[in-house]
């Protein structure tokens, strides 16, 4: 069985070669045709190959045969006819090594391919059937192309297509569209050109045009090709970008069907049917399409240019920084591929975790907003599903949340019980063109698999008022309604309802209240009770987003005080502000709803990230991870009741090893130091600081670049110094040594670290401060445990090495769009 045959064009490209001494055009004799190429490309990489053509009986025929033969490609069904020469192409080429062709094909060779020149049965017992649109130009062979597709279809074959679209070849743009319109009704896999696909959907827009393809047509995978950029796909659920390679072009011959081969070769590979592969899958094949495709621009000769796996893989190491992905979180949750900002919709539900988040699917930068959605056991073994919520008529689909409605009080459900998003629609104002943003719902009767749009949407809309968004709905049992918590620029809203459908405002809060250092966003509010006293408080979380005048960019704070039902009251004096974290990189963070009373947690995660840079850390296949999930409790320290947050117990799983050094003194001169080779470890690490001199833990590479975890005694401050940690320099603001105040009993310090390829979390004396920062190191090799200048007890060092925890991608289970 061959693993692929090509059936089409197999031609002579005469591509420039200088000029002569009268400056007359010189042109090389090189062997080409798109389905050649393809198949040429694949029988490089070692798979088995025959390709269906005919050529002239002439030596540039003959010269074709040989030279398919010497690649290793079946060329028993290339047969030759003298009823035409063999096609030949000239290539002209520009400044940037663009093409433009002009074809001497009136008629030529390979348009006189029959049906009765092909095997059938070997095409109904190969894996893959390749075609373009270039022989369904002409009869006969637009219906022995046509045969051979649909017995190949018959026959449960993969069918490739490739509109390679020429269009001096056609009689009019109609009919080349009505042939490639038959060649995509059949496909299973499209590569397909940017300038083809607005040919076809009269559409610059990638993402609308593919979508309008795969809905009209039905494709399983459709590929759009970027050139340097690299490309673009959409894979049932899946979709998004694949950065290309950037290379000194000599000749983009070629180029393209050394992609699809590369591509096809990864397909035949991969134990997954398509409808099964993953986005990491996905985002392999196509890197390593990119690449075949670029190293074949830096060359001349198209079929003769073709890659082998050797050269590719060369290549590949040669330009790693494409390739790896040095700082994807080994067991923060991240997206799979492109960009993801604040958690949303945190529910329990029938014995899943739910996270869904803000996300755009076609990027790794801020834009267009997608509810992505996760499922976890555990709350550290996530499982990504498809998107859950698309933008619709009413805009884009901003912050919300997620409830169980146990007693259908929406009637959605008849007389059972399901899920209902509440969220943030967001888009402008038809007589304005000025921001608007309104409420809506969504609802799912099958534990989140798929959501239908409320049909009443949007259910609250404030004309009047901007910024008004980011909806946190919890049942109030006291006063037997729904509350909604929702922000408005600089003040919390609060409405309830008893239906989730129809809500009333009963009162605001925030005038003159804590910081107001930005816009106030992503509300969140619950009772804890505080420590074992019997008593209990609400809490008031209130997330503040960047401002251009405040170099610690976004960041959240809370509030504690007193609720009703209708009305929040702060326990603390109006000027007094409270930061939930005191790092760089934890915003957003809001609790899962409907965990059970007998688990009785109040769980929160966080967005690990900054408005002051999100948009530039340096990542290039997603952007955006979030924070461990964090168990919240209330305390009283020193006169007031806070807030402490320590990692859910469930992290205890990631430890692979772990060992323990207790009372060593530590001096300027004898520091602790550990070698370590891995990147993921937790530190639990008291120190006796009675001798008031400051203490640092560094995380060192041998790059001379260090991550310094530090507590000054004299002043009561623990920071964290990141200005020397690995890559710095994509934001001005990302650079520095910051910290929080922190007052310690009986000179005993105990912090708790967890460092991940991209982050570091500190807990400090049972989570009463916590700092969070994102870190881009170079590899870490030591860990040092050293003194400013007297000395100190190291009482106790737990280090455990961690596990990287792999998030698998769910098959698709539809979503409503």
């Amino acid at each position: 069985m061959l693993d692929v045959i090509a059936i089409g064009e197999l031609l002579v490209d005469f591509t420039p070669a200088g000029h002569t001494a009268e400056h007359h055009q010189l042109f090389e004799c090189n062997p080409g045709g798109a389905p050649a190429n393809v198949v040429t490309a694949l029988s490089r990489l070692g798979a088995s190959t025959a390709l269906i053509s005919k050529v002239g009986g002439d030596p540039f025929g003959s010269l074709l045969h040989q030279r398919l033969l010497n690649a290793g490609v079946d060329v028993s069904e290339v047969s030759f006819t003298d009823e035409a020469s063999t096609t030949l192409a000239f290539v002209h080429l520009d400044d940037q090594g663009d093409r433009s062709f002009s074809f001497f094909r009136k008629p030529g060779a390979d348009t006189f391919l029959k049906s009765e020149d092909i095997s059938l049965e070997r095409i109904q017992h190969c894996k893959v059937l390749h075609f373009g649109s270039v022989s369904l130009s002409h009869e006969p062979a637009r219906s022995a192309t046509q045969t051979a597709v649909m017995q190949a279809k018959e026959a449960g074959v993969l069918l490739s297509f490739d509109p390679n679209l020429r269009m001096s070849l056609w009689e009019s743009e109609e009919e080349a569209k009505q042939q490639i319109w038959w060649g995509m009704n059949h496909a299973s896999v499209l590569k397909i050109s940017e300038e083809e696909l607005c040919f076809i959907c009269n559409t610059t827009d990638i993402e609308k045009g593919s979508l309008e393809l795969q809905r009209q047509f039905n494709i399983p995978l459709i590929v759009v090709t970027l050139a340097e950029k690299g490309c673009y796909y959409r894979l049932s659920h899946l979709e998004g970008y694949v950065k290309g390679f950037q290379v000194d072009t000599i000749d983009t011959t070629g180029a393209g069907d050394a992609f699809l081969g590369c591509l096809l070769y990864h397909i035949l590979k991969s134990d997954s049917a398509l409808e099964h592969v993953t986005t990491q899958q996905m985002i392999s094949m196509l890197t390593f399409a990119n690449a075949g495709g670029a190293l074949v621009t830096t060359r001349k000769g198209a079929l003769e240019a073709m890659p082998t796996i050797d050269e590719i893989e060369q290549f590949m190491k040669l330009n790693q920084q494409h390739t790896t992905d040095v700082f994807r979180p080994g067991f923060h949750f991240a997206p799979a591929a492109n960009w993801a900002n604040d958690p949303n919709g945190l529910v329990y539900y029938e014995g899943m975790y739910h996270l869904f988040y803000q996300y755009h699917p076609y990027s790794t930068k801020w834009g267009p907003m997608h509810w992505g959605h996760a499922v976890s056991e555990d709350l550290i073994q996530w499982q990504h599903m498809p998107v859950a919520l698309f933008p619709d008529e009413h805009g884009a689909i901003f912050s919300g949340c997620c409830v169980v409605d146990w007693n259908n009080s929406s009637g959605l459900f008849e007389d059972t019980h399901g899920l209902i998003a509440i969220f943030t629609h967001a888009d402008t104002h038809p007589d304005t063109d000025q921001p608007r943003q309104r409420q809506s719902l969504a609802y799912s009767s099958d534990q989140g698999h798929t959501w239908h749009k409320y049909a009443g949407n949007p259910v609250i809309t404030e004309k009047d008022l901007i910024d008004f968004r980011d909806p946190k709905v919890f049942w109030h049992s006291q006063s037997a309604h729904w509350i909604m918590v929702i922000v408005a620029g600089d003040h919390a809203r609060f409405y309830t309802s008893k239906n989730l459908l129809e809500w009333s405002l009963t009162s605001t809060f925030g005038e003159g209240q804590g910081s107001h250092d930005g816009v106030w966003e992503c509300p969140d509010l619950f009772e804890l009770p505080i420590d074992d006293t019997g008593y209990s408080k609400w809490v008031l979380i209130i997330s503040i987003g960047d401002h251009p005048e405040y170099p610690e960019g976004s960041r959240t704070q809370y509030f504690v005080g007193d609720f009703d039902g209708h009305t929040f009251s702060n326990d603390n004096p109006k000027d007094h502000v409270m930061w939930l974290d005191y790092g760089r990189d934890n915003y957003a963070g809001v609790t899962w709803s409907d965990i059970p009373e007998q688990d009785g947690r109040r769980v929160i995660i966080g967005w690990m990230s900054n408005w002051k840079y999100a948009n530039d850390t340096p990542t290039d296949l997603w952007r955006g991870a979030m924070t461990l999930p964090r168990v919240l409790s209330l305390t009283s320290n020193n006169g007031h009741t806070i807030l402490k947050q320590m990692p859910v117990q469930e992290v205890q799983q990631l430890r692979e090893e772990s060992r323990h050094w207790e009372n060593i003194l530590i001096t300027p001169a004898t520091p602790f130091v550990e070698h370590t080779r891995n990147d993921l470890i937790e530190i639990e690490v008291e120190l006796d600081v009675r001798s008031q001199d400051e203490v640092h833990i560094r995380l060192q590479s041998l790059q001379q670049s260090e991550v310094i975890v530090g507590y000054d005694p004299v002043q009561q401050w623990l920071f964290i110094d990141r200005s020397r940690s690995g890559i710095t320099d994509f934001h001005p603001s990302f650079a520095v040594k910051h910290g929080a105040p922190l007052a310690i009993k009986e000179g005993r310090l105990h912090l708790h670290i967890w460092v991940d390829r991209n982050s570091i979390e500190v807990y400090a004396n049972q989570g009463i401060v916590a700092i969070t920062d994102q870190i881009f190191p170079d590899p870490l090799e030591s860990i040092e445990i050293s003194t400013k200048s007297g000395q100190t007890t190291l009482t106790s060092l737990q280090l455990h090495t961690l596990k990287s925890v792999a998030m698998q991608d769910a098959i698709a289970w539809g979503a409503d769009a």
